[in-house]
């Protein structure tokens, strides 16, 4: 009788741990309601329980959001290297070569300095480069140097001709690149004397 007993019991306890079909539809229901959960099994006291649903892609968690590339700070000097990339060809097409001697190498330099935008300034007589006048026996400072800004019909430099000094005027309005001659070197008709930048490069090309 005490053996009959006490599996009447246990098989009363187990009967309460078993849910009932409203507990399971509770428990149904919190689990859809939760978008993480995919797959759930529960086993007590002979009852198994066993659940998988096949979640949508909007329903999944979200990915990490990827971490922001540092922005360079090379960025910053992007716009002045623009702005100097017109001047820097400029300088690369005067510093290796300069300016030949010889009438064809003279006219293949003013050519290729016009194609790059330049404005050659070029003797217009036969004489010496003079950077400056003379005024009562002294030199005046130079009329113009490198890098300066200088205006259309302004004088850059001179040609000494049998002691008369003619003024050479600029054809443009810009920036002194590289003055080609050196003060006091003989220059022939049409040679280079002066490279100018102009204020709007190619503009001289146009012309």
């Amino acid at each position: 009788m005490a053996s009959c007993s006490e599996e009447t019991k246990v098989s009363s306890l187990a009967s309460q741990l078993i849910p009932n079909l409203h507990e399971v539809e509770t428990l149904l229901t919190n689990i859809c309601d939760t978008s993480s959960i995919v797959e759930f099994e529960l086993r007590l006291s002979g009852y198994d329980l066993h659940m998988v649903r096949g979640l949508k892609s909007e329903d999944l968690p979200p990915p990490p959001a990827p971490t922001p590339a540092p922005v360079s700070q090379n960025t910053s000097s992007v716009g002045s290297e623009l702005n100097e990339s017109v001047k820097t060809t400029s300088l690369a097409l005067l510093k290796p070569e300069h300016v030949s001697s010889s009438p064809e190498g003279n006219s293949r330099f003013i050519e290729k300095a016009t194609d790059e935008g330049l404005a050659i300034l070029q003797s217009p007589k036969v004489g010496f480069f003079r950077r400056s006048r003379t005024i009562k026996g002294k030199r005046a400072p130079p009329s113009c140097k490198e890098n300066q800004v200088v205006k259309e019909g302004q004088v850059l430099c001179y040609v000494d001709q049998l002691g008369a000094e003619i003024p050479i005027e600029s054809d443009v309005s810009g920036e002194v690149v590289e003055i080609l001659r050196k003060d006091g070197e003989p220059v022939g008709y049409g040679d280079a004397l002066i490279a100018v930048l102009p204020s709007f490069p190619g503009i001289k090309k146009l012309q």
